[in-house]
């Protein structure tokens, strides 16, 4: 990938964290200080420039998934939770609680976001396997799990709710993996 492609999706990044979905070509070329028809001669349209950004976001997700996937002193239970609410680093500060806006917008884009959260799940169920197998987690069967996530996921996507709450959709994350590794109840 050429690099002024990357630093045009990264600005649709900041851009869609500071605005929503409100942000115009104008507003990215000028955090840029290009043209926009420099923007145009590497995106055809906004629609391209979303599905390239969304597909660059996922193959980074990919990466920091790999890291914690070959990070020793993470235990089989911390790497799936980690896998599961994975973000890179340089994605912490990206309001995700205004995805919805994506939903009603650009339902082509949504879709395409809510088919990467549903796929490539092969390590992580293998590492439930294991955890299961360990009987370090419940016997349950693991579309289920996979299920329960992909829905507090997609809801934590397309809901406004989240945007009320004074959490981040990294906290909501961990919350929801807490949840799910250790259940509601208080422990002693």
């Amino acid at each position: 990938m050429n690099e002024i492609r990357q630093k045009i999706m990264e600005a649709v990044i900041n851009q869609f964290n500071s605005k929503g979905m409100k942000f115009t070509m104008d507003d990215i070329s000028k955090e840029l200080h290009i043209s926009k028809k420099t923007i145009y001669k590497e995106f055809d349209d906004k629609d391209e420039l979303f599905f390239a950004t969304v597909e660059y976001g996922f193959s980074n997700i990919k990466k920091k998934e790999a890291e914690v996937l070959a990070d020793d002193s993470l235990d089989l239970l911390e790497k799936i939770s980690m896998l599961i609410v994975c973000l890179p680093d340089n994605y912490k500060n990206i309001d995700f609680r205004r995805v919805y806006q994506l939903k009603e917008k650009y339902p082509l884009v949504y879709k395409k976001v809510a088919e990467r959260i549903e796929s490539d799940w092969e390590e992580t169920e293998k590492l439930l396997k294991e955890a299961i197998d360990k009987k370090l987690i419940k016997d349950l069967p693991i579309p289920l799990i996979k299920l329960i996530i992909e829905g507090a996921i997609e809801k934590f996507l397309t809901s406004k709710e989240l945007s009320n709450t004074k959490y981040s959709y990294e906290e909501s994350l961990n919350g929801m993996i807490d949840i799910i590794m250790n259940g509601l109840k208080v422990r002693d």
